[in-house]
């Protein structure tokens, strides 16, 4: 029973901590002119230095987004507590035809064991326009379930859908852990 009663305790306190990663402001406010734009230049920032990371790791990886038919970038926050895994993040999908953003959320719910809490930049590199339109599935909801094993250090993840490249590399934190789960990638309605 002590077993099962600090379990039940790690969980929720994974939950409890997930649940801080979400962005102080509600979803449901609406947001001025002026802080749209703020969030929106934040965005194309955020996606401009985790390039540059990228780049510097790996520099094969920049002809890679250049020929793809689209990249996304995310920054998020990963916590994992035992058996639980949850992750939160924001970022932007460029069509590298239209050169257009995506502005966009993440979210991850998953299982596994592990233990720490890291901020990694997530960058995606669509190999075929049908890989980038199952991702934005028509701008609404897209999804990628994923298998990883990470112990905090550059790498490479890899999608189970074979035309989609994952780069990860860590910002912060530490974690180690060998989890699954599913990913939901959302148009981001507050600032579209």
């Amino acid at each position: 029973m002590r077993h099962f009663t600090r379990l039940v305790c790690t969980i929720a306190f994974g939950i409890a901590g997930f649940a801080a990663l979400a962005p102080a402001q509600a979803q449901d406010a609406a947001l001025s002119a002026e802080a749209k734009e703020a969030e929106r230049q934040a965005r194309l920032q955020l996606a401009s230095d985790g390039l540059d990371k990228l780049y510097k790791l790996q520099p094969d990886s920049r002809a890679a987004v250049e020929k793809a038919v689209g990249y996304a970038v995310f920054e998020v926050n990963s916590i994992y507590a035992i058996l639980f895994v949850g992750q939160k993040g924001k970022g932007v999908l460029f069509d590298n035809a239209t050169k257009k953003p995506t502005f966009m959320l993440s979210s991850r719910v998953g299982t596994g064991p592990g233990v720490g809490k890291q901020k990694v930049y997530q960058v995606f590199v669509f190999k075929s326009r049908s890989a980038m339109d199952q991702f934005m599935l028509a701008g609404g909801a897209g999804a990628d379930v994923g298998a990883s094993v990470s112990t905090g250090t550059d790498g490479m993840t890899r999608s189970f859908n074979p035309s989609i490249d994952i780069y990860q590399i860590p910002e912060s934190g530490m974690a180690v852990q060998a989890s699954w789960g599913g990913t939901v990638y959302t148009v981001d309605e507050q600032i579209k």
